[in-house]
């Protein structure tokens, strides 16, 4: 289906408003073409009587008349053009407003490889500016189009009604202005594509250059990025310049050949005036016919170049709405019931792009309640394991089970809402810290969120802050320390009591202290819960169950901290090599149970 076939779709929605608006201009253009004859009426009933001779009061009393009807035609013409600029705008805002949510609904169930290949910027773009430009082609210029047809053939009836021979003289300019009008479209458009692909690669630069403003700041790029968006925006310049070129040269054809209909109009109308075939009124209405037309003329430029464009800003956005999902539910899928834990890789293989496998043969199974550690360099596949579990994304081969149930069989939300997740980078919205961690569990009641938030030994900081619980985050909770949003996302995990959690570095921007406070909390919170962790902290990885390590996509080694440090692999060499950097936590005296950190040959 076409792009604006597809806008047209939602037209029906609101095909009252539309109708009205129609309705509104119909009668409008008919009132507006009266005006003309009135001025006719003016001049050959009333001024060139006058002027020889006629009865000067009854002329005034005609001239009143004429004025009434000037007046009354322009407060219909004034209140018709409201009704149709308001149920006009009221209709175009609705079908954007529907556009829009059925984008964002596409979003918001998109596959993480698909955000993997676009920039935000680009969606930002194409969500904003693209969407705007829909409205206003709604809203204004096929609404204008509409007017512009009604007005052309009311006019050219009119006209033909006046002087046939004169009109017949005009019509050979038409076809003339429409092929000017074609090889104009024809061009155009694809430059205003290329317009909106330039500007959302300019806005990507800028989203990037603001979001990341600290480390350019901190590496001392300020020159780099300005280079960069500078770059872009000489792009972006370029096609606009072109789009302008091709404009300069097509619209004042359209003029000359209107003006030529003027040349037409005085040459033989006014033989036709001296001959006595034709009034002055006549004449005089005919001009402003003329010019009634140049407005509908100039806009099919104007609706032509406007149309290219709106269909460009539609094809980015369908696109998106289009696009491929990867992460598809199967019609017949389960909804999991609540979930003991247990979870096994079969041999998994997976590649973000075919022909470079990350993970190779995965085959290892995690019992309900144990920690598994996630270990290896980086790139060695660690974080697409954790990605898997919940299906980001679907493994190339082999399969994945949560409690038997192969996750691509089963219904992703009741799989997800049984997960919990930390990642390494964590995201706060800028809303209440209450709602952050209750972000999960909406329902939840504050002194859940209260014991959350405990747990996660982030309870002191909140209480301490003006606003408490209530107090509302900045964008991306920048106004927290990295420690602290990594505290509340660990709450926000916590509170949804998931059988299975994921903990991707949870703790790595936390001090030693607080990450000690952390994991004792942790311990008895993951109590029966089936949790896998990605971490460098050599606290967590020997109190872990069992530990996975990872070279290129493939395990070398498995097992508990002391079967692997007896084998004196790969593990002891990673393991004695973080010992060498992290201090040993002290041990509280509150917490005799805890394990001893010892010596890393032990």
């Amino acid at each position: 289906m076409g792009t604006f076939a597809r806008i047209c779709r939602y037209i029906p929605k609101s095909w009252m408003l539309f109708l009205v608006s129609i309705a509104c201009m119909l009668a409008g253009t008919i009132v507006s073409v009266q005006i003309p004859l009135l001025t006719r009426d003016a001049i050959d009933d009333i001024l060139i009587p006058l002027a020889q001779g006629f009865d000067v009061e009854l002329g005034q009393d005609l001239l009143l008349v004429l004025i009434l009807k000037l007046v009354g035609f322009t407060m219909v013409i004034g209140v018709l053009f409201f009704l149709r600029r308001y149920t006009g705008t009221y209709f175009s805002q609705k079908v954007v407003y529907d556009i829009r949510n059925d984008v964002f609904v596409s979003l918001q169930h998109q596959s993480f490889a698909f955000y993997d290949k676009t920039h935000t910027g680009q969606l930002l773009a194409k969500v904003t500016t693209d969407m705007d430009r829909i409205r206003r082609f709604l809203g204004f210029q096929l609404a204008f189009l509409m007017s512009s047809v009604i007005l052309l053939v009311v006019v050219m009836y009119t006209m033909f009604s006046i002087n046939t021979m004169l009109t017949l003289f005009l019509l050979p300019l038409m076809p003339c202005i429409f092929a000017v009008f074609y090889a104009f479209g024809r061009k155009i458009r694809p430059v205003f594509t290329e317009m909106r692909e330039q500007y959302g690669s300019l806005t990507s630069v800028l989203h990037e250059a603001i979001t990341g403003v600290r480390v350019v700041r901190a590496f001392a790029q300020e020159e780099f990025e300005r280079e960069k968006f500078t770059s872009k925006n000489d792009n972006y310049f370029a096609t606009v310049l072109a789009s302008a070129k091709i404009r300069a040269f097509y619209i004042p054809l359209v003029g000359f050949l209107l003006a030529l209909g003027t040349v037409t109009i005085f040459w033989y109308g006014g033989s036709e005036v001296i001959q006595g075939m034709l009034t002055i009124g006549d004449l005089v209405a005919f001009n402003a016919y003329l010019a009634m037309l140049a407005t509908p003329m100039r806009f099919f430029g104007m609706f032509i170049s406007g149309f290219h464009r709106t269909m460009a800003s539609g094809d980015r956005i369908f696109e998106v709405m289009d696009a491929e999902r990867q992460i598809t539910e199967k019609p017949d899928a389960l909804t999991l019931p609540p979930l003991v834990g247990t979870v096994k890789f079969e041999n998994v293989s997976f590649s973000y792009e075919k022909h470079r496998p990350i993970l190779k043969n995965i085959t290892f199974d995690a019992k309900p309640g144990e920690t598994v550690a996630l270990l290896g360099a980086t790139g060695s596949g660690k974080s697409t394991i954790i990605r898997l579990i919940p299906r980001f994304y679907d493994v190339s081969s082999g399969k994945i089970t949560v409690d038997n149930y192969d996750v691509r069989d089963v219904n992703l939300k009741s799989l997800r809402n049984q997960i919990g997740i930390v990642s390494q980078e964590t995201f706060l919205f800028s809303i209440t810290i209450k709602e952050n961690i209750a972000y999960g569990k909406p329902a939840a009641k504050i002194d859940e969120i209260v014991s959350a938030a405990k747990a996660a030994r982030a309870h002191e900081f909140i209480a301490a802050l003006p606003n408490g619980y209530d107090s509302r985050l900045g964008e991306r909770g920048v106004t927290l320390s990295v420690g602290q949003r990594q505290r509340v996302a660990i709450a926000r995990a916590l509170l949804m009591n998931a059988r299975i959690l994921i903990l991707d570095d949870s703790t790595s921007s936390v001090d030693v202290e607080t990450e000690y406070e952390i994991q004792q909390a942790l311990r008895a919170l993951l109590k029966n819960r089936t949790a896998f962790v990605i971490t460098q902290r050599v606290s967590t990885i020997r109190n872990a169950d069992k530990i996975v390590v990872l070279e290129k996509g493939e395990i070398v080694e498995d097992g508990t901290h002391e079967t692997l440090m007896a084998k004196k692999g790969v593990y002891y060499q990673i393991y004695q090599t973080l010992y060498e950097t992290q201090p040993p936590i002290k041990e509280h005296a509150s917490d005799p149970a805890s394990p001893n950190q010892g010596n890393p040959k032990q």
